[in-house]
């Protein structure tokens, strides 16, 4: 099987752009014979890292809003068309509008254009509360059937810092992992050090080794001219070198792609072998015997 990871820039504050860039994106990872794609956390309308640099922007959120992606839209409509134009499995990472609300969502969609698991993040971490709603018990629920009926699931961000979480996760028996992250760039680069993606790879390469499971990471992008769009430019959180780190893991924590640059938009891929996962299993299984 053939599994897809993105690094890419999301069209900020736009949510038509926004799924216009994911269907471009599904076609591409498809035509280059991808089963699966992972996208990054809030793709659309893109992260708002500047919600942890500076005050509350009443002006700025409400426009943030409004490019949030409601499911009932016929924005989610044609997005969920494309992708099955594209005719691949995709992890679909977006700010869901629900009324005058907000939630960091994840929609596994196949095919077909069917939405399988649709789901939101459990506890928004830190300034992110001041926007983004806590999700329903039923996001409870991480993973389904994919491909070639492997289980797949997925997590948002910091859900990757929450032991019980992936336990349950773990439990559901859960093949491929889909870690959706936003833009982060190096603790060399001068990010601090919790927010920086050598924290966040750290974790996501442990919860390969820990599953054990194929993880895809896909990450936001952003080139330097936006910093001022996205309200960070001067600040401690000011991308200044890309911060993309997409990769593939293996259940044994290898890193099965080459690293792209940090500032680079691609897709990476891996060939991938279910019965890896067994062999990983008889040395370290959390939830085995």
């Amino acid at each position: 099987m053939k599994i897809a990871a993105l690094q890419a820039e999301p069209a900020w504050w736009n949510v038509d752009k926004g799924v216009d860039k994911v269907i471009a994106l599904a076609k591409e990872a498809s035509a280059n014979g991808a089963q699966l794609v992972g996208f990054p956390e809030a793709f659309i309308p893109g992260y708002p890292m500047r919600t942890w640099s500076g005050h509350y922007d009443p002006v700025f959120f409400t426009k943030f809003l409004q490019n949030c992606l409601s499911t009932k839209s016929e924005q989610y409509q044609r997005l969920l068309r494309g992708i099955k134009e594209a005719g691949i499995w995709a992890v679909v990472g977006f700010v869901e509008r629900d009324g005058e609300s907000m939630y960091c969502a994840q929609s596994i969609i196949d095919p077909s254009g069917q939405v399988v698991l649709h789901r939101r993040k459990l506890k928004a971490t830190g300034h992110e509360r001041t926007f983004w709603g806590d999700a329903p018990a039923d996001s409870l629920k991480t993973t389904t059937k994919g491909p070639e009926g492997a289980i797949i699931g997925c997590f948002n961000c910091w859900e990757h810092l929450q032991p019980l979480l992936r336990f349950h996760h773990y439990a559901q028996g859960v093949q491929i992992h889909i870690a959706s992250w936003p833009v982060l760039d190096s603790m060399e680069a001068g990010y601090p050090p919790q927010f920086s993606s050598d924290f966040q790879i750290t974790a996501t390469r442990y919860a390969a080794q820990e599953g054990p499971m194929f993880v895809i990471c896909s990450t936001q992008v952003m080139k330097p001219e936006n910093a001022a769009v996205c309200g960070i430019q001067g600040t401690p959180f000011d991308i200044k070198t890309g911060g993309g780190f997409a990769a593939i893991y293996h259940p044994d924590g290898r890193q099965l792609t080459e690293p792209l640059d940090p500032m680079e938009e691609g897709i990476v891929y891996a060939d991938i072998n279910l019965d890896d996962i067994s062999t990983a299993k008889l040395i370290v299984d959390p939830v085995g015997h």
